[in-house]
């Protein structure tokens, strides 16, 4: 049975895509909800900046939906069945627990300056997340295009046969 008809090898094929789809659309939409973030407390600082009172209850929800998404980032590197290595979970948890003294510190004494950090941090990550996507469908449309390369190769590429000439033929050489 050719690699081609192997029922097997496709729903692996298929299963092994779906899963690399649904890691990079993951990755893509943690970098997507970081930017949300970002651009929520990029907008109350700018508010803050102006000299605008800005009602507590907004600020909470925009801290709050910011603590909440770091709340989950730290919570799913804490699984041990995590995929991520160590050394990064632990920089998750170490920024997670940053980002909350942080956000205290802003419901307390709302500073310009103090949303910084918060800004900078989620840009930075949602960044790496949007660019390990690009990459990813970057290599993912590079392995289709040669598995498809491949498969046209070899079903239409003719086997390789050398034919040997009739004996007494023009090409064979007399010593």
């Amino acid at each position: 049975m050719s690699p081609n008809n192997n029922p097997y090898t496709h729903a692996t094929n298929v299963y092994g895509g779906s899963v690399k789809a649904a890691t990079t659309e993951q990755r893509s939409l943690e970098g997507q909800l970081l930017i949300k973030a970002a651009h929520k407390l990029e907008s109350l600082k700018k508010r803050y900046v102006a000299g605008e009172d800005v009602p507590l209850l907004e600020m909470e929800e925009a801290l709050s939906y910011n603590r909440k998404l770091w709340t989950v980032f730290s919570t799913e590197a804490g699984n041990e069945d995590h995929e991520l290595p160590q050394e990064i979970k632990n920089n998750i948890a170490s920024l997670a627990v940053f980002i909350f003294k942080r956000t205290i510190e802003l419901l307390a004494d709302p500073a310009p300056q103090k949303f910084n950090a918060l800004i900078e941090i989620n840009r930075n990550i949602a960044s790496g997340l949007l660019k390990s996507t690009a990459t990813a469908e970057k290599a993912e449309e590079g392995a289709k295009i040669q598995e498809k390369d491949s498969q046209t190769t070899e079903t239409s590429a003719p086997p390789a046969t050398q034919e040997k000439p009739a004996s007494g033929s023009s090409t064979d050489v007399q010593t």
